[in-house]
Parts: structure tokens; C-alpha cells; sequence
């Protein structure tokens, strides 16, 4: 299995919620409701899902068919190869889930993006991950980094984790 670590010494690309986005077409003071906004966001926010690439906020990008493992505010480049069972069902690797048996803190809630459109982890992987103590949800790629990116900016990052397959499969 080939893993690559991206370090965050890049800059990150600034974010200007509150000066340059005005909610007049939504509510006049709609803008002052967003708790989110100047949140800190975490080191490995998603920042774009494209056709066949992940892109980050600090301008990393994991390209197919490579997946991204995201965990405890890092990210991870990966070569994991699913078994996908009737284009329905995906089985993850078990040397690939040996990853979460060494790291610690093991993240309560792993959000799993399957690739083009959702797909069901298999009985294997869900078990093995249930062992571990780790909850999965699943879906499509693109929601899984929605969804990461909501629980990773309103709990702490250690809690939450991601692996995303390549948007493509």
C-alpha cells in the first residue's frame, strides 16, 4: 500500500465571508446567522471535488486513482484498490483498515465517499470498522466531503475522519 503525506506549509487560500458576501437577496441580516462563517476551519477542509481530483483549501490535490485519508487535521494520499461487488457494494481492503488498529486517536465518526454515487460499505468493512469502535457514513464522494467538512469544522478534527475515493469510480 502506497501512502503520501501532504504537509500544511502552504498558505491557505483567505476567505472573506463577512466583507464581500452580502445577503441582501436572502434577508437583510442573514449574513449575521451564519455561525459557521468564521469558524476555524480545519487544515484539510475540501475545497472543490472535480470531475477526477480532490482539491483541498491549502491547495492540495489528490488526483484519481489515488483516494484521500483524511484524519486528525491531515492528509493522506492513498492507493487503496476496492473490491465494488454489482457496482452496488464496496469492500475496503483489511490491510487498509490496519491503518485505524495503529492510529490514535481513532476518529469516533469516519465519513466514507464511494466514488461517483452512493454506494453501500460491505459487511466485512462495516464489521471490521465496528470493531474498532468507529460509526460510517456513506455516500457519494462529493456529499461525504460535505459532510466532513460540517462535522470537522463543528467538532474537533481528531473526532471526525474521511476516506474518499476517487469522484470517478
Amino acid at each position: 500500500m502506497n501512502i503520501k503525506r501532504f504537509f500544511h506549509h502552504s498558505t491557505r487560500v483567505p476567505r472573506h465571508y463577512s466583507s464581500t458576501f452580502k445577503a441582501s437577496d436572502l434577508g437583510k441580516n442573514l449574513a449575521k446567522y451564519d455561525i459557521y462563517a468564521l469558524a476555524e476551519k480545519p487544515e484539510n477542509n475540501v475545497e472543490m471535488i472535480s470531475p477526477d481530483s480532490i482539491i483541498f483549501s491549502n491547495l492540495q490535490v489528490v488526483k484519481s486513482p489515488k483516494s484521500a485519508l483524511l484524519l486528525n487535521n491531515q492528509i493522506f494520499e492513498i492507493a487503496v484498490e476496492p473490491e465494488i461487488i454489482n457496482n452496488i457494494v464496496v469492500e475496503l481492503p483489511n490491510e487498509f483498515l490496519d491503518i485505524f488498529r495503529i492510529v490514535y486517536p481513532k476518529p469516533e465518526l469516519l465519513t466514507v465517499g464511494l466514488g461517483s454515487k452512493t454506494r453501500m460499505l460491505g459487511p466485512k468493512t462495516r464489521s471490521a470498522l465496528s470493531k474498532l469502535g468507529i460509526r460510517a457514513e456513506t455516500s457519494d464522494t462529493r456529499n461525504a466531503a460535505l459532510s466532513y467538512d460540517l462535522l470537522a469544522t463543528e467538532r474537533s478534527p481528531a473526532l471526525v475522519g474521511s476516506i474518499m475515493l476517487p469522484p470517478n469510480i
